[in-house]
């Protein structure tokens, strides 16, 4: 077990920091400007961030043990090979680098922004939804179509504090079962993964690892996370750039143009959480700003209208493929023994 498995956990593993260091650093940059030369080791790392807070002995750190054996350690080589000019990849080497794109979507900070934002915004309409089949099962009758809306109405007003149904786990949970979607989605037909190499230093890497841009240009953080038309910029190195797309306007023999490369770090910029890594020997990349706060999902205008027939089953999660982390998700479903079961009103991406 690595040293990422105790209390430490890299957010962008070590060995994809590596390629942006000097004697062991990477120049970190914040929102207000400062910068600090940062060991590699505690760059992009949240204490206990993938930790069970549930569980007890090795089960604390089953994630991030998956992680750091089964993810980084066969991505690691394969990511150092497409940087030493190994490209294009034959099959089962390409599907090692989309596993690797796909968790770094998933294990940021920003992706639990994304989700825990969600869920606020969301549950107030849930917890209104319970509300008006907690009052006809009261009643023991259906109410009419006005009352179902004034009870709505009043529970979305009176909605607690999501804090009130807090699952500590909700958030390792989201992760695992987004993972197989972003991986399929970066799999997808019409899809392609594209590198572009330059000669100099040109790009910078986020605490998120990579950035998606949507369509439109921008690097918003809104529903859907992921829509088909998405591309995903992740910088392997200073030099080196690997985007996912469905578009086919990139000329690789062009290689990675300084045009591209703002907007790969325009990209960084938006998404970070915390910081910005770069080799400590390359300047700063011109007119980039890092906003004052991380990016925010906009609160939605939430509309109701009562059903027109009677509601279908209740959505559930596909289920996931690999074994190894249907039993991660397993355990982090199980309340302890010690313990009554969490209520789950919804919020888990």
């Amino acid at each position: 077990m690595g040293e990422n498995t105790a209390k430490n956990h890299h957010l962008v593993p070590k060995y994809w920091l590596r390629a942006f260091e000097e004697d062991g650093h990477v120049l970190g940059r914040r929102r207000d400007g400062a910068e600090h030369r940062t060991p590699v080791r505690r760059a992009a790392a949240a204490r206990h961030f993938n930790t069970d807070p549930l569980a007890e002995g090795a089960q604390r750190v089953a994630l991030e043990t998956y992680l750091d054996g089964r993810v980084d350690s066969p991505c690691a080589p394969v990511l150092r090979a497409v940087r030493e000019g190994q490209w294009p990849l034959e099959g089962a080497r390409e599907a090692v680098v989309l596993d690797a794109v796909a968790w770094q979507v998933v294990r940021t900070q920003a992706f639990r922004s994304f989700n825990e934002q969600v869920g606020r915004h969301l549950f107030p309409a849930l917890w209104a939804l319970e509300a008006v089949g907690y009052g006809e099962k009261r009643l023991g009758r259906g109410l009419s179509e006005a009352e179902r809306m004034e009870v709505f109405w009043a529970a979305i007003r009176m909605a607690p504090d999501p804090c009130v149904i807090d699952d500590p786990r909700s958030a390792l949970r989201a992760m695992i079962r987004a993972f197989e979607r972003v991986r399929d989605l970066l799999a997808g037909p019409g899809r392609r993964l594209v590198l572009l190499r330059s000669r100099e230093p040109l790009l910078v890497l986020s605490d998120s690892g990579v950035a998606l841009r949507r369509k439109d240009g921008t690097f918003q953080l809104t529903p859907p996370l992921l829509p088909e038309t998405i591309e995903v910029f992740a910088p392997l190195s200073p030099t080196c750039l690997l985007i996912s797309t469905p578009r086919s306007h990139y000329r690789p023999r062009e290689g990675l143009t300084r045009r591209i490369a703002a907007k790969a770090n325009a990209g960084a910029a938006a998404w970070c959480q915390e910081a910005v890594y770069r080799l400590p020997s390359m300047p700063w990349p011109a007119h980039l700003l890092l906003a004052e706060a991380p990016l925010e999902v906009r609160q939605p205008q939430l509309s109701a209208v009562p059903a027109q027939q009677a509601p279908g089953p209740v959505p559930a999660h596909p289920e996931i493929r690999n074994g190894q982390l249907r039993a991660l998700l397993e355990q982090l479903s199980q309340a302890p023994a010690e313990q009554p079961p969490v209520l789950q009103t919804g919020g888990e991406t």
